[in-house]
């Protein structure tokens, strides 16, 4: 699982909220391709 998660934030498809609002740890904002990817499923 660490890996798919590796690969999806090298990619931009995800990014960890608290790396970018330094909040709740754990949780995943999407990355533009995420958001792509989301509105074409």
């Amino acid at each position: 699982m660490e890996e798919l998660v590796s690969l999806c934030k090298r990619r931009g498809f995800i990014f960890q909220t608290n790396e970018i609002y330094g909040g709740l740890q754990g949780s995943f904002d999407y990355g533009p391709l995420g958001v792509e990817l989301k509105n074409n499923l």
